[in-house]
């Protein structure tokens, strides 16, 4: 008889550990103005589709969301913010451009140089030949 009550306290506390797991899902979903269904949430959650119509505590809270309208304008802190990100990186991305281009326009001048040398050696060793 002991062994299986510790069976079945696992079981719950793995059970209790995955509603956790989707009610956090739910306020993620909620946070980034996804809308929640059953199938969103189990998908993401990444539980059995029995799991989140079974449980009636997950079952209220979906019911609860799927009316409410999902939100999906962006404050302006929140615009301003991404804005300012994608600024950020262009600048990083001119800088790398920049960079990459003085490292081409150094490579051509060695190989000029280089071509040049070689030219030159030629020029010497036909002169020493005479």
């Amino acid at each position: 008889m002991k062994n299986t009550s510790k069976i079945v306290s696992m079981a719950k506390e793995k059970t209790e550990e995955k509603k956790q797991k989707v009610i956090n899902t739910i306020n993620e979903m909620i946070a980034n103005g996804e809308k929640v269904t059953f199938y969103s949430v189990y998908q993401k959650a990444g539980v059995s589709k029995s799991f989140v119509y079974n449980n009636k505590e997950i079952r209220e809270v979906i019911e609860q969301h799927r009316k409410l309208p999902i939100k999906k304008a962006q404050t302006k802190d929140a615009k301003d913010v991404i804005i300012e990100s994608q600024k950020r990186k262009i600048r990083e991305l001119e800088k790398e451009i920049k960079q990459l281009q003085k490292d081409e326009l150094w490579k051509s001048k060695y190989e000029r140089l280089y071509e040049e040398n070689k030219r030159l050696e030629k020029q010497l060793e036909k002169a020493y030949k005479y």
